[in-house]
């Protein structure tokens, strides 16, 4: 049995990996490179003498039949990026090792193990490339799937820039483009993404549109699809669907991209019944390499989330492992003393408050443990997520301390944590298994706290020490709207902006007050207004909407006289006959009464005043106060 290879022999070999390429990158003639190799390999990698059978002569024997293999593999430029291949030799000719035994019973007769046959040696000739000479990649003969393969292991490392020098190429020109680029596309496409190019991967979507075979074109509305689905547009994600499938019906990419698109979009049951019929689909064309995919869409049929989950739980293994953790965590318990005191607002009584949820010492004692362990950052004003992906590069350090202590599980600042750290991951299904149930945890933890008090008691989001109790309900919040539980939605936002944080920094009321009006919650739009009668355009219309739909047209024709003198625009685009898509404000932020504010509110809202007849009452109230009558 050959000695196990040292810790550091991988390293070894990538040292003598990398200069092996930038000799072939630079062409470097056969017998030079043999000669390096035969001179060099030893104390580069000493191991690989370790690998030899005793034996006169057996060591140069290795390091000869090993350097022509090397070089036989390596990809020469002068080539068109292909290996030269091995050397024939007659199983009778004289072993080019110069042993002087016949080829059958020296080299060729299998005893020297091939080292580098199955290494994408592509990779180590590309590191020796400058930037402006990878362009020539794309023009040469080099094998897509080493290319592909390079551009993985660069973009893994971070090279993005070096990444895009070299898929880029690929996709220049006016040309017909064949679905083999396909893996280069993705990949360049995700580079793009990192490095925040949206324009640049629309247009490269357009170009193999136009330019690519009918499979290639699928793959391109397929990655469109993802896209709008992202950015929330449902209804142009699944235009680029359907024309995806038209380009390439029988693509198997297709049922993941359906079922997976469904559930971005909050249709659960959907998803599973298209799961379900696409497992069948596939099952039907018997083809083994299926079967994966087929098993999935099973697991996904029985439960979408669970599925997605445990995709995601395979390819990172410590979420399986936290999910373990969370589902054996002790029910919630009161573990925090309130340090209470009374808060005067001019418009309305005296409110009980609390400037801190105090854990008790044992809980105190673990939460410093925890904050050793785990790599806080908390985000910036209020925003829900901190954008801290650097705690996983460790995980098992804080997974070990939460396993040895389950009593963390009752801290709000280790759930906020945890919280953040999930929704870091972009794994579809996380969410829903993780994320949810953790903020659900925060959400009754914090009921339990409070009601060890009599009566109502607020949490001002100016008081830091608060921001991780509230922090994970409201980021709860903007889950359940984004995946359509809008009535689990409204339950949180009216908790967190009716009682415990009535300055609502967060800004769910604007969103609450649409979710009302939704649903036909006409009593709750207006309380809702009342509680924030400044709020403007939203509530303010939103409150004439739901005046105009209880038949209280005069109440109606007042708010919406108050609203065409406080956000003129948005009314007047409201009522328009003619109103069109606004681009969205320059620079940071939405300028307040400008056209890009009014539309977001028209666009949204205006079919509600349309189903309830109101448009038309608003125009004549309008037209009423306009002329004085």
């Amino acid at each position: 049995m050959s000695p196990k290879p040292p810790r550091d022999f991988e390293n070894q070999l990538e040292l003598l990996l990398m200069i092996a390429g930038r000799m072939a990158a630079n062409d470097a003639p056969r017998q030079d490179f043999l000669d390096w190799f035969r001179r060099s390999a030893p104390g580069i990698v000493p191991t690989l003498a370790q690998q030899v059978a005793p034996g006169p002569g057996e060591i140069d024997r290795f390091l000869g039949f090993a350097g022509r293999q090397l070089y036989s593999d390596l990809p020469l430029p002068s080539n068109g990026l292909k290996p030269l291949g091995q050397e024939r030799q007659g199983r009778n000719d004289a072993c080019a090792c110069g042993s002087g035994k016949k080829f059958k019973h020296c080299c060729g007769d299998g005893s020297v193990p091939l080292l580098f046959g199955e290494m994408n040696l592509l990779r180590y000739v590309l590191d020796a490339y400058t930037s402006k000479r990878l362009a020539e990649v794309a023009g040469s003969r080099a094998d897509v799937d080493a290319v592909s393969d390079t551009a993985r292991q660069w973009i893994e490392q971070g090279e993005l820039t070096r990444a895009s020098a070299l898929l880029v190429p690929y996709f220049a020109g006016t040309g017909p483009l064949a679905v083999r680029l396909s893996p280069l596309f993705n990949q360049l496409m995700d580079v793009w993404q990192k490095q925040q190019h949206p324009t640049k991967r629309e247009r490269l979507i357009d170009s193999l549109i136009e330019r690519g075979d009918r499979a290639l074109q699928s793959d391109a509305l397929q990655r469109r699809t993802t896209i709008r689905a992202d950015q929330g547009n449902y209804a142009d994600a699944w235009r680029c669907f359907k024309r995806a499938t038209a380009c390439n019906p029988n693509d198997p990419a297709l049922s993941f991209l359906e079922v997976t698109t469904l559930l971005s979009e909050g249709r659960a049951e959907e998803a599973q019944t298209r799961a379900a019929w696409w497992a069948a689909f596939l099952e039907r064309q018997r083809d083994p390499q299926l079967s994966e995919l087929i098993a999935l869409l099973r697991r996904m049929a029985a439960d979408p989330h669970g599925g997605m989950m445990g995709m995601a739980a395979s390819a990172q293994p410590e979420l399986q492992r936290l999910l373990d953790l969370l589902q054996a965590a002790p029910r919630p318990v009161v573990r925090h003393s309130l340090n209470l005191f009374t808060q005067g607002d001019p418009e309305r009584s005296a409110q009980v408050a609390t400037s801190a949820l105090l854990p008790d010492a044992e809980l105190a004692a673990l939460e410093r443990l925890w904050q050793g362990a785990f790599s806080q950052f908390k985000p910036m004003s209020t925003q829900v997520q901190n954008h801290a992906t650097d705690v996983w590069d460790n995980p098992h350090v804080w997974l070990d301390l939460l396993e040895r202590n389950p009593a963390l599980w009752f801290s709000f600042d280790v759930l906020d944590d945890l919280v953040m750290a999930v929704d870091t991951l972009d794994w579809s299904g996380v969410v829903q298994r993780l994320l949810v149930p953790m903020a659900e945890r925060a959400a009754e933890q914090l009921r339990l706290t409070l009601e060890t008090h009599d009566g109502p008691v607020q949490l001002p989001w100016g008081f830091e020490d608060l921001r991780p109790v509230l922090r994970p309900i409201a980021h709860l919040a903007y889950v359940c709207k984004e995946t359509g539980n809008e009535q689990r939605f409204m339950e949180l936002a009216h908790w967190l902006v009716f009682e415990l944080n009535p300055n609502d920094n967060h800004g769910l009321r604007a969103d609450l007050s649409c979710a009302y009006v939704r649903f036909g919650r006409w009593a709750d739009v207006l309380a809702l207004y009342q509680h924030y009668p400044g709020d403007a355009p939203t509530l303010l219309l939103n409150a004439a909407l739901a005046r105009f739909a209880t038949g209280d047209a005069p109440m109606a024709a007042t708010l919406l006289a108050r609203a065409a003198e406080i956000c003129p625009v948005a009314v007047n685009m409201l009522v328009s006959r003619t109103a069109r898509p606004v681009k969205p404000d320059s620079g940071f932020g939405i300028q307040i009464g400008g056209k890009y504010e009014a539309w977001l509110y028209v666009e949204s809202m205006r079919k509600f005043w349309e189903q309830n007849e109101a448009l038309d009452q608003a125009r004549a109230a309008l037209k009423s106060a306009r002329s004085g009558s």
